[in-house]
């Protein structure tokens, strides 16, 4: 055999062995309990006061509750917000703040933690929500999101819409 035959070959068995390597399955409960230690103890490190947790395990803390009483549907309402997202190190990997109209999001399109949290506050409301990775993108890789990466997310909810508000039919002629 050539020298480039058997190069050839080496580097298509090295790319199988490559593509045949797994992660270890992916364990909800146990990157949970990771996630829940890591969070209490930034809330404590960083004297965030007036913290909640859900039954899931997401951390939030209502700085306004809006007015109202809207009911949102998870799945389909769209909400009209500004937010700032952070990583628990502190890094800003994302922000609407600066936006002058709000950005608009369907609750059924968004990460579980903005899905349980966000109807926590009415329109009008603030919330800060630290998301465990089982609520957001779970071991993905996604940008500059490394695996496993916890999520600390300062919301303002600017309005909130009903799916049949989206579309209003023309008159009959």
């Amino acid at each position: 055999m050539s020298k480039s035959k058997v190069l050839l070959l080496l580097i298509v068995t090295v790319c199988f062995y490559a593509a045949c390597k797994t992660d270890p399955a992916y364990n909800t409960a146990t990157q949970l309990k990771i996630d829940d230690d890591s969070i209490a103890k930034f809330i404590v490190n960083n004297n965030i006061l007036n913290t909640s947790k859900t039954a899931s395990g997401l951390y939030y803390q209502i700085i306004s509750p809006g007015t109202g009483s809207y009911v949102y549907d998870k799945v389909t309402d769209s909400v009209y917000i500004h937010y700032v997202a952070r990583l628990l190190t502190g890094v800003l990997y994302d922000s609407t703040s600066t936006n002058l109209v709000p950005t608009g999001l369907v609750l059924g399109n968004v990460i579980q933690g903005w899905q349980e949290g966000i109807p926590l506050v009415q329109p009008g409301g603030h919330i800060r929500l630290l998301v465990p990775s089982p609520l957001a993108y779970q071991n993905r890789i996604i940008g500059i999101l490394p695996k496993n990466t916890i999520l600390d997310f300062d919301i303002q909810i600017d309005s909130a819409k009903h799916k049949e508000q989206f579309f209003v039919p023309k008159a009959s002629q």
